[in-house]
């Protein structure tokens, strides 16, 4: 009976680069949300996250002005992220 050889499975080296982090992050208590600074990788900044309590998340280009869905989906931290580091790089 010859024997196979077994299957290796590879991972690939593939490294997420980050193109944003986070600045300063504010809470408010009395609205029971979150602010937190979206920065490029030049630090500056490119909009705020808006987190409530109940895990919905809002994306802020500027304070006036708010995204609540990304394209019919609920956002997530780091889609929001990203889409501030993209679009809302001016």
């Amino acid at each position: 009976m010859k024997k196979t050889p077994k299957l290796q499975k590879i991972k690939p080296n593939i490294q997420k680069i980050m193109n944003y982090s986070f600045g300063e992050s504010h809470s408010n208590k009395y609205l029971n949300c979150s602010f937190t600074e979206i920065l490029n990788k030049e630090k500056n900044r490119v909009g705020w996250i808006w987190k409530h309590t109940n895990g919905k998340i809002v994306v802020m280009p500027n304070m006036g002005f708010h995204i609540w869905f990304n394209e019919g989906e609920e956002w997530t931290v780091e889609s929001g992220a990203l889409w501030l580091v993209k679009h809302a790089s001016w």
